[in-house]
């Protein structure tokens, strides 16, 4: 399937801080329902909130992150170093980066790879509540 160009011009990530908290909220419940299905989708699910939330907070905070997976890293750990976020989750966005692009593209299975996909969507839960707290 050939995408339109105009379509992906179209999105420039221009997205209000409270309405990424509530796109981090969907993901969240998304990934918690994969919980109990597929855990594959639960590390895509998860990912995705992760970086709406972290979208968020760096939108309130004044950290570009241009839409870029690095990016948001950067600003995850910025994010705790300036004391917003409890924890730094940078390593944790990497690594659902990561595992998300071995299981989906090079079929890993998500028992080999050693990572808890329920710890994971706690940490993400605590993230997208202090952004959800600090949009409204």
């Amino acid at each position: 399937m050939r995408r339109s160009r105009s379509r992906v011009n179209a999105y420039d990530g221009l997205v209000s801080p409270k309405a990424k908290v509530e796109i981090a909220k969907e993901h969240l419940a998304k990934a918690q329902e994969e919980l109990n299905g597929d855990h594959r989708d639960a590390v895509q699910w998860t990912f995705a909130s992760l970086e709406a939330a972290i979208d968020a907070l760096a939108a309130e905070a004044g950290i570009p992150i241009d839409q870029q997976h690095w990016k948001r890293t950067d600003a995850a750990k910025q994010l705790h170093q300036t004391g917003v976020l409890p924890s730094d989750l940078s390593e944790l966005h990497s690594e659902l980066n990561f595992l998300r692009k071995a299981i989906f593209y090079d079929g890993e299975d998500i028992e080999e790879a050693g990572f808890s996909v329920e710890d994971a969507v706690v940490d993400v839960e605590a993230v997208v509540e202090i952004a959800s707290e600090r949009a409204s």
